[in-house]
């Protein structure tokens, strides 16, 4: 939560006039243009003194609204159970592993990240 959404708002009916403001322009005239107006206006309250703190991080919203998210191919039922043996395998060989030697075996999350990493990466990539 940034610092500036912990003060307290003065002025509930005017916040929500922007907000409204802001939702009327997705809706009719998309988010990039509602991105052209955000930036005009950061740039005007910059200029004119206001001190708006940078951030680096991100709201980790995801850039493609979900209704226009294309359907996925596949069989998602079968597609889940392959990763539950490939997470299951892991495990079996890391402690297999951990039985001769601490220094043989693996982190179970580091491998099961990795195969989520290459399933998107073989299975899910948007081919441009």
């Amino acid at each position: 939560m940034s610092q500036q959404s912990q003060l307290p708002d003065i002025d509930a009916v005017e916040t929500q006039e922007w907000v409204d403001a802001l939702e009327s322009v997705i809706e009719n005239e998309g988010v990039e243009r509602a991105h052209f107006l955000l930036e005009q206006m950061i740039d005007k309250a910059r200029r004119s003194g206001a001190n708006l703190p940078y951030s680096a991080n991100t709201a980790y919203v995801n850039t493609i609204p979900t209704h226009l998210e294309e359907p996925l191919p596949g069989d998602a039922a079968i597609e889940d159970r392959i990763r539950s043996y490939i997470r299951w395998n892991a495990m079996a060989m890391v402690v297999k592993a951990n039985r001769k030697s601490t220094e043989l075996g693996g982190h179970i999350a580091s491998f099961a990240s990795a195969a989520t990493l290459y399933d998107v990466g073989y299975n899910r990539a948007v081919v441009i």
